[in-house]
């Protein structure tokens, strides 16, 4: 256990103790030699003596005695006049082996909240026996994140990484902070090193970064890689180097999404976002299953086999989130995929593997089933029983290598089949052309509120009118912005009545140049935007905005309901500098079928982009705005949020625009349907 000694500058000496058990300390001549180097790190400058303010300094050294190495924290404090009217301190050392601090919290935790500092002494020298250091040892059991300290002090939990990118030997201003603010900065910054350097056991290495709280003109700067100054310690003057600033100002340069989830949540146990599936075969072939856990730190992977009876099995170096079998047996296998990380683990359910052989010699031909033909109209075959017949006709054409004609037969027959089907339906769907529901060909987008509006159908998109024959944005609703041949009179009318106008603040713009038909409305909290335009990217964009204006933090929230499928398409939220084409932003959205976060600031020169494979809308999207810092978050239920950066973006602390933008990647226009929309100040 811990060595503890206390030296006083009151006349009665040295006071010293040390545990019955000590580990540090294994012979009086080390002992001797350990407690004159103490001494002499016993010193404390009254600052009140030249007008300045006494405080509490708390050290973390490392001290090599005789060829051994020790870890040692010093608290050092006024303790007020002797009785010769002389000013005095108390000095209190706590010795630690190397191999013992494993065991204990970080040094900046022990040195801020253990109960057993002195704050006086007035005792005769004397020898500790059989100290209780239980309270010394429970304080390894707390965590230390989400930063908080660090949000507090500087808007945002992750710059505590900041302190950790600091170079070695660097000076920090704590003007304004108190002792404690400063220790718990320390410690949120070494609990993030769990992340930050994974290769070690982050409780040993976070006793290898030395500090001091405050300077003083004795110490010896090489002892410390954190230094801290205050102005009102003629320390300052001597220490102080071109590079020091004050901590309030320390800012993280390089944050993965990982670590940013870290310091502003904490650990969170793994949860599947992403469980693995059942797998058809055939034999000799290789199947993938695929699985994707969340938590923090990242969940590690087993897979196993499971038996009919439950019993599991590891499956060898099976350990990542894809499970690849080669030559699978024939038959049915089960699988699982356990996810683990320090705060638990979550076990998926059992999948299976069905492997069939495959087909050699010649055999019948399976009988084609004919769909019983239900009253309403003819039956449409499911994607499914469109594969299951192409599946049967890729295994007769294997097994009947010489007689191709029927099989060739049969097929035209087929495709025949299927074009009087297709026409059937649209023969059907030009009869019913003016009902109630708009559905876009080519989107899942069915907009059942816009009930008295008709999208033009694909005969009316034949050309485009001039520029000059368009009804433009306006601020206070958004109309059609563009019309096609045939519906030239549709351009210019009004919304219909079921349909309310944008809502104040709200207004509608075209952002770049967008040669394509876009309009918005909304009703009952729904947005209803089709966009057009060619991209958000680059230098330059093009696309459509549903926007408002917003001032100072804020966190802005909205579910994508629904969303075209257009290829280049891109719809989500967007925080933005200005309405300018290549003004600064940081949208984050849904391209097809994948959430996509991308930002630019005005100095950069062109679009980063971070893009996650996600499950199709309705998905939640949300962006937070703290002075430049922007974050950027999506979550498939609006509770668990994924944030995938945060990143400093020029944009106006008054007036800035937040909105709904919608791209579709050339003139045509895609339907977007967005709902949820909360924008909160904080």
């Amino acid at each position: 256990m811990p060595q503890q000694l206390i030296y006083t500058s009151a006349p009665r000496g040295v006071v010293a103790g040390r545990s019955g058990h000590c580990t540090v300390a294994r012979s009086a001549v080390m002992r001797e030699a350990l407690m004159l180097q103490l001494e002499k790190l016993s010193y404390y400058q009254h600052l009140s003596l030249s007008g300045g303010q006494e405080r509490p300094i708390h050290c973390c050294r490392l001290l090599d005695i005789r060829g051994s190495r020790y870890h040692v924290l010093t608290r050092i404090q006024d303790a007020g006049l002797d009785f010769t009217g002389r000013t005095n301190f108390v000095a209190h050392h706590l010795v630690f082996a190397p191999e013992e601090v494993r065991q204990f919290a970080s040094p900046p935790i022990i040195l801020r909240e253990w109960s057993g500092w002195a704050g006086s002494w007035g005792k005769e020298p004397e020898l500790f026996n059989l100290e209780d250091w239980s309270s010394l040892a429970a304080l390894a059991d707390g965590a230390r994140v989400p930063a908080s300290h660090w949000q507090q002090a500087t808007g945002d939990a992750i710059n505590g990484y900041g302190l950790l990118e600091a170079r070695a030997g660097s000076v920090f201003r704590a003007d304004g902070m108190t002792d404690e603010l400063v220790l718990a900065l320390f410690a949120e910054s070494l609990e993030l090193l769990d992340l930050r350097d994974q290769r070690r056991d982050f409780r040993a290495s976070a006793w290898q970064y030395t500090f001091t709280t405050s300077m003083q003109e004795q110490d010896n700067p090489a002892d410390f890689r954190w230094r801290c100054l205050h102005s009102d310690n003629p320390a300052a003057n001597r220490f102080a180097g071109p590079d020091c600033r004050a901590l309030s100002e320390m800012r993280a340069s390089r944050v993965t999404n990982e670590e940013a989830i870290f310091a502003r949540s904490g650990r969170q146990p793994p949860r599947f976002v992403l469980p693995p599936q059942n797998i058809s075969g055939v034999a000799g072939e290789t199947v993938r299953f695929r699985v994707k856990a969340e938590g923090v730190p990242t969940p590690a992977y087993q897979w196993f086999t499971v038996d009919r009876a439950g019993n599991r099995q590891p499956v060898a170096e099976a350990a990542g989130e894809e499970l690849v079998v080669q030559n699978p047996p024939l038959g049915v296998t089960r699988y699982a995929v356990r996810a683990s990380n320090s705060q638990g683990e979550t076990n998926s359910e059992v999948v299976t593997l069905s492997v069939e052989q495959k087909g050699r010699g010649p055999r019948l031909r399976p009988p084609v089933e004919t769909p019983a033909k239900p009253a309403s109209g003819p039956h449409v075959r499911t994607e499914d029983e469109i594969e299951q017949q192409r599946q049967r006709l890729e295994a007769d054409q294997q097994n009947r290598p010489v007689k191709k004609w029927p099989f060739f037969i049969f097929g035209i027959l087929f495709l025949i089949g299927i074009a009087g089907i297709i026409a059937l339906l649209r023969r059907g769907s030009e009869k019913t052309a003016g009902i109630a529901t708009v559905q876009r060909h080519g989107t899942n987008v069915e907009l059942s509120n816009l009930r008295p509006v008709q999208e033009p159908t694909s005969k009316e998109v034949a050309k485009e009118l001039p520029l000059s024959d368009r009804a433009e944005t306006n601020d206070a609703i958004m109309t059609f912005s563009g019309a096609t041949s045939g519906v030239a009179d549709r351009a210019s009318a009004p919304l219909s009545d079921n349909i309310a106008r944008l809502p104040a603040p709200w207004a509608a713009r075209r952002i770049g140049n967008i040669p394509g038909a876009t309009w918005a409305a909304a009703e009952n909290g729904d947005f209803v935007v089709h966009g057009a335009g060619q991209n958000i990217d680059k230098m330059s964009d093009n696309f459509f905005f549903v926007q408002r204006s917003a001032s100072g933090s804020m966190d802005f929230i909205s579910r994508l309901k629904s969303a075209g499928r257009e290829i280049a398409s891109r719809q989500g939220i967007m925080v933005r500098e200005s309405i300018k084409a290549d003004a600064s932003f940081a949208f984050i959205g849904l391209s097809q079928t994948r959430i996509f976060w991308v930002h630019r600031d005005n100095s950069s020169n062109s679009c980063q982009f971070t893009d996650v494979p996600i499950a199709p809308p309705p998905v939640y999207l949300r962006l937070t705005k703290r002075t430049n810092s922007v974050c950027g978050a999506y979550s498939t239920n609006g509770t668990h949020w994924t944030w995938l950066g945060t990143n400093q973006i020029t944009v106006p602390d008054q007036n800035y625009l937040i909105g709904l933008a919608v791209s579709s990647g050339d003139a045509r226009s895609v339907a977007t349907v967005f709902d949820q929309v909360t924008v909160k100040n904080l």
